[in-house]
């Protein structure tokens, strides 16, 4: 039987690490956006190089081998939560430092928690860690959804002060209890190769978890699957899992069943990327070709792969546990994560590559077109070191813990789906205007000029035209390097608009969106033929006071491809009310320019607008071509630090 001590001491060591987690899920995912982001901006400065040290902060427990005690793991901690309280107010250059800094202190302190779990006489069990892990997952679940794809404390910077004030009140409590007369642990000096196994294994969850799990709309994005469908069956997976955990039904799983659970997690998950991915040819005369559209049932894999994620949980639970079996000393905890934090540089460089590939010599090539790839070895890096675990069936430690928490589980998840359902756009169309009012925008991934995220202000800007059709590129940030953020969310729901994506982000593209007041009809995203980087179209129709608009929004590659403005064209031609608008890439003196212009007319030429000083019309590469019978009425270009773009607005006649 339990003391009521010790159950207080579970909860308050539980409380700590999802506060732990939560941390992770939220630092992590800034820093690797503020490394990218210098990348995207061709920025080189030193501190970005300093900080990408921060990721290997293990390497202390190597060079520095003695056990530390429990006050350094909540030094780090508050070090930890003070970084996220700080970096979410900072300019680029300070939170990618300060943010980095936050990191290396986590890196370093989950193998840390080993001294704090395994401690003689606290009676903590290894699912006190793995209930931290998916409350953890809840909640940051709950704070992307709340804040329409980015985590709302980067929005609303009380909330990281209020979890930093969380976090201090958990450790006092965990110190509190503290017995300082309790005996230490006696470590094997030697290092364990089975227990470096391990610490990968945990850093191997951690990274899938980051990978596709913490932000559903990551998942939406590769499938076009409705996102509340998606949220709701995670909310059921992970409740009915701690039902399962919280009654000991789950503890005695035979390891065969575990393996087998493991192993249907990653087929349902390469199966669905393979089923979303788009199939290019090789030959260029075989452009455009068009995304295949996804009927209900090919969802079911992805579908499946969710109702199995608890088993990222599990695994968690499991290593851990054999982690405590091994009793290592913070040496090999040092080496077994310093290896952890190269694996998931690993998954998230290659993640990267799928996109950028064209940018990376030699290496980059050999991932495109395989994001199915990237999935199957970050699940192996989470499964694999099932085998360095004992050869006899698991027996995760068991706890009672109050069925009340099943439904509290359910319900955090439930507030996304109600959130969403009710927030749903419903725009608002202005019947008497005589015009509409169509935009496009390249919004550098949601990144000014100088690097700060700027999704309020590119919205703000957006919203200062009242546009009634936008048309967005480089919008594609739903990734690993985007923070796993949702920019065509944040600004389709800031202005009320429906939206259709565009192309799924598993084909690699830096993605294309259409927004409109008006109902988006038939849409559809076809892909030109690219040498380099992958570029996409999106056509669709929209009926303007009865009148129907052929919409095409594009992102051609650098210097606007000839061959791909033709397969642009190809699927233009013939068609009646054309408003085709992007980032072409190339400019008026071009051949690709000519070539447009032979068919369609440049919006802003047949207005005569003047441009901003800090513009040249000779260089422009953002337009909007028009049939001859569109009626422009105005056009102008708006100059903006929100991005390294310009915004084009072009006023038309109803």
């Amino acid at each position: 039987m339990i003391s009521e001590s010790t159950s207080r001491n579970s909860w308050k060591f539980t409380f700590f690490s999802t506060l732990l987690f939560i941390l992770f899920f939220q630092l992590t995912p800034d820093f690797i956006e503020s490394i990218y982001t210098f990348g995207l901006l061709g920025t080189d400065i030193p501190p970005q190089i300093v900080s990408i040290l921060f990721f290997f902060s293990p390497i202390l427990l190597i060079v520095f081998p003695q056990k530390s005690p429990s006050q350094g793991i909540y030094v780090l901690a508050v070090l930890t939560a003070a970084a996220r309280a700080m970096e979410v107010v900072l300019n680029p250059t300070g939170k990618m430092l300060i943010s980095g800094f936050g990191v290396g202190c986590l890196f370093l302190l989950i193998p840390l928690l080993f001294d704090i779990l395994f401690r003689p006489g606290d009676d903590l069990q290894v699912n006190d860690i793995g209930l931290g892990l998916l409350f953890a997952l809840a909640m940051v679940i709950l704070l992307r959804s709340l804040g329409e794809g980015s985590d709302i404390s980067l929005i609303q910077p009380w909330i990281s002060w209020v979890l930093f004030i969380a976090l201090f009140a958990a450790i006092i409590g965990i110190w509190q209890e503290k017995d300082t007369q309790k005996p230490e642990l006696s470590p094997s000096e030697q290092v364990s190769t089975k227990a470096v196994w391990l610490c990968i294994g945990i850093t191997g969850c951690l990274s899938m978890i980051y990978f596709a799990l913490m932000s559903p709309t990551v998942l939406s994005r590769w499938s076009e699957l409705d996102y509340r469908i998606i949220v709701t069956l995670l909310a059921i997976s992970l409740a009915v899992y701690y039902g399962l955990l919280s009654s000991g039904m789950i503890n005695r799983l035979p390891r065969i069943w575990v393996w087998l659970w493991n192993g249907m997690f990653i087929l349902s998950g390469v199966i669905a990327i393979l089923i979303y991915q788009v199939e290019f040819p090789a030959e260029s005369t075989a452009y455009p070709i068009y995304q295949t559209e996804i009927h209900f049932w090919q969802h079911i894999p992805l579908l499946v792969m969710i109702a199995l994620c608890p088993v990222i949980i599990h695994n968690f639970i499991l290593f851990w546990q054999e982690l405590g079996r091994e009793n290592p000393a913070p040496r090999t905890l040092g080496y077994g994560f310093l290896l952890g934090v190269l694996f998931f540089l690993a998954i998230m460089l290659m993640q990267v590559f799928t996109t950028v590939y064209d940018y990376i010599p030699v290496v980059g090539p050999l991932m495109r077109d395989r994001f199915w790839f990237v999935f199957l070895v970050a699940g192996l890096g989470m499964s694999l070191p099932l085998f360095a675990a004992k050869s006899k069936p698991a027996t995760i430690q068991s706890r009672k813990y109050s069925p009340m928490l099943t439904p509290l589980i359910f319900t955090i998840l439930a507030i996304p789906v109600i959130y969403v359902t009710y927030s749903e756009p419903t725009p608002n169309i202005n019947e008497h205007k005589q015009t509409f009012t169509v935009l496009t925008y390249n919004l550098q991934q949601g990144y000014s000029v100088s690097g700060e995220r700027s999704y309020e202000e590119q919205l703000e800007l957006i919203r200062s035209q009242n546009p009634d059709i936008v048309g967005l590129q480089e919008s594609d940030t739903a990734r690993f390097s985007g923070g796993n953020a949702d920019l065509v969310r944040t600004i389709s729901h800031g202005l009320g608009m429906y939206s259709y994506y565009g192309p799924r982000t598993v084909t690699g593209t830096f993605g294309i969106a259409l927004l409109s007041r008006y109902p988006i009809e038939n849409p559809r995203t076809f892909f030109m033929y690219s040498a380099g980087e992958q570029t996409a179209s999106i056509e669709a129709s929209i009926t303007v006071n009865n009148k129907k608009y052929w919409i095409l929004v594009t992102h051609l590659g650098n210097d606007g491809p000839i061959i791909q403005q033709e397969n642009v064209l190809q699927q233009l031609q013939g068609k009646q009310n054309v408003i085709a608008m992007g980032d072409f890439n190339f400019e008026p003196a071009t051949e690709q320019y000519l070539l447009t212009t032979q068919l369609f007319a440049d919006a802003w030429v047949l207005a005569g607008s003047p441009l901003p000083d800090t513009l040249e019309a000779e260089h422009l590469i953002d337009h909007i071509f028009v049939s001859p019978e569109v009626a422009v009425r105005s056009a102008q270009y708006i100059a903006s630090p929100a991005s390294d773009h310009p915004a084009l607005v072009v006023e038309i006649n109803k």
